[in-house]
């Protein structure tokens, strides 16, 4: 049976997400970007608007204000990106158990086996692009063919809340080679050195000329550029890495001199920790804590509880054990990170004595829990402990730059 395998694209995911906890900036140029006093000042995203004057993904902060100079630059909320790309996976689930991600903000969905339930492909297509724009508020676009890389192609080529259907070659001959799958610039221009601009031109060639210059990777890319692509869309959750670790780590936007101060950063580091491990299901037993001090000396430590957990308090309380026995402020801190590793996803039964009960509070659960749906409805600004806003700089921009990292067994250092 020939296969039928759409790529799905959230348009401009994460200027979109938070379009909908801010509706005043569908009207204005509208960016998600990181801290430029933190030096992270990239561009993640841009609404229609500020795509309009020019600003591209990627490039400067200090480059698209040049472009637009009353551009707005946002913070990104990656918990809010989360919780929504689990929205629409959840939503693709009823047309097919056949997804794949491909990023936080695409999928592969192989339909090959719903389309006689739904009708047609032009059913499905046309339903995913009305549910995802009416119930949860995004717009895709959709490339359909009957293999994984002409799909992801066409959903390049697909306006925004539309779809682009690739059937052969033909269709796509006279592109250049740069929009073809896993060809970045470096790929591209050594292809244009040699006459190679399109991906009908790429097809052309034999495999070992290709071969002779590009190695291995030669095959692959005659491969893509043929549309000769069998490999399978997993099965949804089939493909995900097993996350070894989670850790979040911030430079401060200014040194910290005393325990109050590392409080506050801890309050917030250990509560993005627990979100990021409530999301996945996961328990951890093991906390680490990393600093680093003005002069750049990084010092790492760790404790292993005798019953795991998902608790941001539990982080919180280790870490910060770990910072007054092992830390002192002769030198002011830069940077501080909690990672949490040793994780499962069954919850352990643990008890010391016949007496004692387990320390797992499920009153603390309940009250994280309440706290995390809050954030996830109405964005990770609306409640805090009270610790967090003793200090209300440093606490907001802790929020806006700290960053979560999933480490999995394969990409362990």
């Amino acid at each position: 049976m020939k296969r039928t395998i759409l790529h799905c694209d959230l348009n401009c995911f994460f200027a979109s997400v938070e379009m909908l906890y801010h509706p005043e900036y569908r009207n204005v140029p509208m960016a998600v970007a990181g801290e430029k006093k933190l030096r992270h000042g990239i561009i993640l995203a841009k609404n229609v608007l500020a795509k309009q004057r020019g600003v591209k993904t990627a490039e400067t902060i200090n480059d698209a204000l040049k472009k637009c100079p009353e551009l707005i630059i946002v913070s990104p909320d990656y918990m809010s990106y989360e919780y929504f790309s689990k929205k629409v996976r959840k939503l693709y689930y009823e047309y097919t158990d056949r997804i794949e991600p491909f990023g936080v903000d695409e999928c592969w969905l192989d339909v090959s086996a719903s389309i006689s339930y739904f009708g047609s492909i032009e059913k499905i297509v046309n339903d995913l692009l009305k549910r995802v724009k009416e119930e949860i508020g995004l717009t895709l676009s959709i490339g359909v063919s009957d293999n994984k890389v002409y799909a992801k192609l066409g959903s390049d080529l697909a306006k925004e809340d539309s779809a682009c259907c690739i059937e052969s070659l033909d269709d796509i001959r006279y592109l250049s080679v740069d929009k073809l799958l896993f060809v970045g610039k470096q790929t591209a221009d050594i292809l244009k050195a040699r006459g190679i601009f399109t991906i009908g031109e790429l097809a052309d060639c034999s495999i070992s000329y290709l071969q002779s210059f590009l190695g291995k990777s030669g095959n692959t890319l005659y491969r893509y550029a043929n549309g000769i692509d069998d490999s399978p869309v997993a099965y949804y959750g089939q493909n995900c890495e097993e996350v070894k670790s989670i850790s979040n780590g911030v430079t401060c936007p200014k040194d910290l001199k005393d325990l109050d101060d590392v409080k506050i950063v801890l309050t917030i580091l250990s509560q993005n920790v627990a979100a990021s491990l409530k999301e996945k299901g996961l328990y951890y037993r093991r906390v680490h804590l990393f600093v680093r001090n003005n002069k750049l000396e990084v010092r790492t430590m760790q404790t292993t509880l005798d019953e795991n957990s998902d608790l941001s308090k539990e982080i919180y309380d280790n870490a910060l054990s770990l910072f007054i026995q092992h830390c002192d402020f002769s030198l002011p801190y830069r940077s501080i990170g909690v990672a949490v590793s040793k994780l499962s996803s069954i919850k352990d039964s643990y008890q010391t004595s016949f007496f004692q009960e387990s320390s797992y509070s499920i009153k603390q659960q309940r009250q994280e829990n309440a706290m995390l749906e809050i954030r996830r409805r109405f964005g990770k600004d609306s409640v805090n402990l009270m610790r967090a806003y003793e200090d209300s700089v440093l606490s907001k921009q802790v929020l806006k730059n700290a960053d979560i990292q999933f480490q999995s067994e394969d990409n362990q250092s």
